[in-house]
């Protein structure tokens, strides 16, 4: 679907130009995570012990928290460095709406011109900037405001984004509205552990959800309909996991309830109707639909879409996280599940318009499960692409070991180790040696990297050797108490080492 709602090619390897399509190959970052700022909705969060105040629990995990940071906003030059030092061709961030706008209507030329700044780094660097205009993170007047639960604060987000794109536009071609909105919705106002901290509030989660892609929608006209605006590419970046039941029968029936819901409440099949239909629906357990609308002018403008990818969860018949026999688990509530991804490309496919991976990535502090991670999530987008699918790039979260938002400096996606005691500081991982000659190897055009997959195709199989080399990789699951049982010991019922798994999902 390009702007106008209208099917575009699938399998296009050439632009209106006539010049070949790049595949651009990067890591992404929020700035938030890496920076923070003086005075957000989740600098605030960060700091409190909300939503259990009383039993004096903080609202980050962990020993540290944001105001020990890697601090991109002042080395974002050897930052930027380290991602071309990798292969890198592209570099996803996000602009930070509360150092740009940190009061209503005041905008702070400085925040401006530091922006400027990183993107001439990144030219400098041969990187073309993917930029998202929020992340998560917004002012402390917005929030106060209402936030995304109000719609008449859409035109305040309209008017940053276009600012953003008068202050930018002769050096930033990839604009995402918004990163992840259901993912937004269900940490912040299902489960409690994001700002404004509200659990189980599913009426204003549908709410929030409904304002905001309806800002998608406003944010994607005001920006084409601004001098210059035509030759930008807006899109939408959004979280795709489903859940399931581990087993099937009478003892799983209350899994398979809760795996349902968790699903609807992720909100990927909302989105994707949305993106089909242009018509939103929220339901409700037992009450059904709750809220309705029909966009008039029908599916949702969008250039290009952002797949946000990890896995899908697993629910046990007691309902803790498991995985499927001979899965390799994660840090995370979940397992290494590269043919998910090869499914959600497949049928965001149906969407006709180009897609990005905008994130994939795994947590895992002791970097043995790295390299099978990004092999095989690397082959399931390659067999995809190998079929035809217009995804036009893949970024790794994340460049540096970060704040991974409720769960601190616990969970260990970056591709780079950095510790906040000062311990590491940057340095490469030897699982991140695989997306390096990933990125180093393969080519920058769309057709030569669809023409390198068929031939490994050609000699690997379909799934170009990616089953096979998981059951190498042996039977790893989480044992009762939590505790990862690896490799061969999990084979003989022994258990590993092992970390104790925490979190629930990968939220970049």
């Amino acid at each position: 679907m390009t702007g106008s709602g209208k099917p575009a090619a699938n399998k296009a390897t050439a632009n209106g130009d006539g010049e070949p399509v790049r595949f651009l190959k990067g890591a992404a970052i929020s700035v938030w995570q890496n920076s923070g700022d003086d005075d957000s909705n989740w600098t605030r969060f960060a700091k409190s012990r909300w939503p259990f105040r009383s039993f004096g629990v903080s609202a980050i995990r962990g020993k540290y928290n944001i105001d020990k940071c890697s601090d991109f906003w002042n080395n974002y030059e050897r930052d930027i460095k380290l991602a071309a030092d990798i292969g890198s061709t592209t570099f996803r961030f996000s602009i930070e709406w509360a150092r740009i706008e940190p009061l209503r209507g005041v905008f702070d030329m400085e925040a401006v011109h530091r922006y400027h700044q990183m993107l001439d780094c990144m030219a400098a660097h041969g990187l073309v900037p993917n930029a998202t205009l929020w992340h998560f993170v917004h002012p402390t007047w917005f929030e106060q405001a209402g936030g995304w639960t109000k719609e008449e604060n859409i035109p305040a987000f309209v008017r940053f984004s276009v600012k953003c794109f008068e202050w930018f536009k002769d050096k930033i071609t990839l604009w995402a509205t918004f990163n992840e909105p259901t993912c937004y919705m269900f940490l912040a106002f299902i489960v409690g552990i994001a700002p404004p901290g509200r659990i189980m509030d599913l009426v204003t989660a549908g709410r929030m959800l409904s304002t905001m892609l309806k800002a998608h929608t406003a944010t994607y006209r005001a920006i084409k309909a601004a001098p210059g605006g035509q030759a930008a590419q807006v899109g939408l970046v959004s979280h795709h996991i489903t859940f399931e039941p581990q087993g099937t029968g009478i003892l799983y029936g209350v899994s398979k309830v809760l795996s349902d819901w968790m699903t609807y409440w992720w909100g990927w099949d909302v989105v994707h109707h949305w993106m089909l239909t242009g018509e939103f629906v929220w339901k409700l357990p037992v009450l059904g639909v709750w809220q309705r609308w029909q966009d008039p002018a029908g599916r949702p403008p969008c250039d290009w879409w952002g797949i946000n990818y990890y896995s899908r969860g697993i629910f046990s018949w007691y309902l803790a996280p498991s995985c499927r026999e001979s899965e390799v688990m994660t840090d995370m509530y979940y397992p290494i599940y590269p043919e998910g991804l090869y499914k959600c490309i497949k049928r965001c496919s149906e969407f006709g318009i180009p897609m990005y991976i905008t994130e994939t990535g795994i947590a895992d502090a002791r970097d043995d499960r790295r390299a099978l991670m990004i092999d095989s999530y690397m082959k399931a987008t390659l067999r995809a692409v190998a079929e035809g699918c217009d995804v036009r790039g893949l970024y790794y979260w994340t460049l540096l070991d970060n704040l991974e938002w409720a769960t601190g400096y616990t969970m260990k996606f970056g591709l780079y180790a950095w510790e906040p005691d000062g311990s590491v500081d940057r340095k490469l991982k030897e699982g991140s040696k695989t997306l390096v000659r990933y990125f180093k190897t393969l080519p920058d055009d769309l057709a030569g990297v669809r023409a390198a997959a068929r031939q490994v195709q050609g000699q690997l199989g379909e799934d170009l050797g990616v089953e096979a080399a998981l059951e190498e990789e042996g039977v790893t699951r989480v044992a009762a108490g939590g505790k990862l049982v690896v490799g061969e010991a999990a084979g003989k019922g022994g258990e590993a080492e092992g970390r104790k798994a925490v979190g629930m999902v990968a939220i970049g």
